[in-house]
């Protein structure tokens, strides 16, 4: 069986390749170990995949059995559950219990309730008492909402250790799925309540034949309902119009239109309704999602810890929140990208602009057929490209350009959306990444990331190049967590109201350090204009060229030029 360490090693190189330095400084632990590790990963693994190793990218995990591999993981994985599981039941539960329940050592347990402690620091209260074990230090109803959450991650896995037949499970859902008395709950999925229903039985007094019992109108169930319906009625589109105009004043820009504060007010409605305190433990990467789009991350951050605060809910996750407000800000900010087709075939040209208008959003195509009405749309419109299916076409040096068939293939709608998009980014590289204002900091090896970023800040504004405001709402918001890493790059930010759409100072620094669990020596101190749509691009700019390199040359740079080169190509 994997132990804790290992499976984070797994997790991680899912996501991609890392050195033995990465992974021991993710783990708090030795290069030696992390060899061990893997030795012992492998030997696990066998047909299913293997962790090999290169001095050029480190580690890289590749795997032939999907399934299997699943499998293995989530084995591993649910140790952790079935802790929470103990504790949820009992009101102490020592060592020898736990290792007895879960057929593990003493030693290995103790590693678990360790990680357990520090993965749950902001959601349980997990603590220890001598002579009497491990406990749970929660109310019952954040711990009926674990033990559902539990349910309803597994229902088969978790029922089963329970005592709950999946006959009665499934007959329990039926039953609410056609009761009258459970339209009184609009926000919640019938397996979320049924998952309720089973935690407040069993917390309340353990029966098992729940499906001859159950009540809505009775026990903890009944005052956990009640309270939370009266929390969703305090959500309404008037009090977040409210959050969200907080929040335009506080980052300068208009984030909301009413698409947004619709999807929200039904988001924190059905968070209040089904609070999720077990961590979820994704298997995929949202990273380029938050690369892509910082501002909307950041604001959902914000958003977030407010309405916690207003409207007394559990929730923590910002993921989909994230792309609530990513949407809305895509929407405000779409202008047309105006392109020219010049071609003397009009009815197939006519043919293509229907195709890319509809497959690329936010583009206007212009067809032309002669020389001078191509020349004439030049000088009276800002072209962002031209795409030319005419045999006596001449290229203009200030314009982009692409040939394209007599009609457009799906791949050639792919290559025009992703030329549009660097466009602006390409023409304004130096001035973005302006060369005068990139250093090398002399951090110590010993120095985290809040020091440094303090340091680098504090630099800075004594050279003029960041204001006071904006130096501390760089240091503020790396203070958060969720840092924005791109391939090895560190991306401090802040938004500003300079008349300037994007900047960015390149720091190189003496001595690498982990930045939200990925080695950096590298890093851009940036400066956003949120009400510039260039803002949107650059971070995408950045997270498609910079990802297009191995993690080991960007870890590497040592200078601007080389910094320049790895992004202008």
């Amino acid at each position: 069986m994997l132990n804790q360490r290992q499976v984070q090693i797994m997790e991680w190189l899912e996501n991609g390749k890392a050195n033995g330095l990465e992974l021991a400084k993710l783990t708090g632990t030795s290069k030696r170990t992390i060899l061990r590790d893997i030795s012992q990963i492998n030997h696990l693994l066998q047909a299913i995949g293997d962790i090999s190793s290169s001095q050029a990218g480190g580690y890289q995990l590749h795997i032939q059995d999907k399934a299997a591999y699943r499998n293995l993981l989530h084995q591993s994985m649910y140790d952790d559950e079935l802790i929470l599981l103990e504790l949820l039941r009992h009101d102490f539960r020592t060592l020898d219990d736990l290792a007895t329940t879960l057929f593990l050592s003493k030693p290995m347990i103790s590693e678990k309730i360790i990680f357990l402690r520090r993965h749950y620091t902001k959601r349980l209260d997990i603590k220890s008492k001598p002579n009497y074990g491990h406990y749970l230090d929660e109310p019952l109803y954040r711990k009926m909402i674990l033990l559902a959450n539990l349910i309803d991650k597994n229902p088969s896995f978790f029922c089963e250790r329970l005592g709950i037949s999946q006959d009665d499970y499934r007959s329990l859902l039926q039953e609410i799925r056609t009761l009258t008395e459970a339209n009184y709950y609009p926000n919640i999925h019938s397996a979320h309540l049924v998952s309720l229903i089973l935690a407040a039985d069993v917390l309340d007094d353990g029966v098992k034949n729940v499906t001859t019992r159950f009540s809505l109108s009775e026990g903890l169930i009944h005052f956990f309902m009640e309270e939370q319906q009266k929390k969703a009625k305090s959500v309404t589109e008037a009090e977040i119009q409210v959050m969200l105009q907080r929040l335009a004043e506080q980052y300068s820009t208009p984030v909301y239109d009413l698409e947004l504060v619709e999807q929200l007010v039904g988001h924190l409605r059905r968070s209040i309704a089904y609070p999720i305190i077990l961590h979820d433990r994704k298997l995929h990467n949202i990273a380029n999602i938050k690369a892509v789009y910082p501002l909307a991350f950041d604001l959902s951050i914000a958003f977030v810890s407010s309405a916690n605060e207003a409207f007394g809910i559990e929730m923590y996750d910002i993921d989909l929140i994230g792309l609530y407000f990513s949407c809305a800000m895509e929407r405000m900010k779409q202008v047309a990208a105006k392109v020219l087709l010049f071609s003397d075939q009009y009815a197939v040209a006519s043919i293509n602009k229907q195709m890319i208008e509809k497959e690329i959003q936010g583009v206007e195509v212009i067809i032309v057929t002669h020389r001078k009405e191509l020349e004439m749309a030049l000088e009276q419109q800002d072209i962002k490209l031209i795409l030319n299916n005419h045999p006596t076409f001449q290229e203009f040096s200030d314009v982009a350009c692409m040939d394209v068939k007599q009609v457009i293939t799906k791949p050639e709608l792919q290559a025009i959306q992703d030329m549009l998009e660097k466009i602006d980014v390409r023409r304004n590289i130096r001035t973005f990444f302006p060369e005068n204002l990139a250093m090398t900091y002399n951090n110590e090896p010993e120095d985290d990331w809040n020091a440094i970023v303090e340091g680098i800040c504090l630099e800075l504004e004594a050279r003029e190049v960041l204001s006071a405001d904006e130096s501390i709402k760089i240091q503020e918001r790396e203070q958060k967590g969720n840092n924005l890493v791109i391939n090895h790059l560190a991306l401090p930010h802040c938004t500003t109201q300079r008349n300037q759409a994007f900047f960015a100072v390149f720091v190189h620094l003496e001595h690498s350090v982990l930045v939200d669990g990925t080695m950096v020596q590298n890093a851009l101190v940036a400066c956003v204009n949120p009400n510039v749509s260039t803002e949107l691009k650059v971070f995408s700019y950045l997270y498609y060229v910079l990802n297009e390199h191995d993690g080991a040359d960007i870890l590497g740079l040592k200078d601007y030029a080389t910094f320049i080169a790895c992004i202008e190509r």
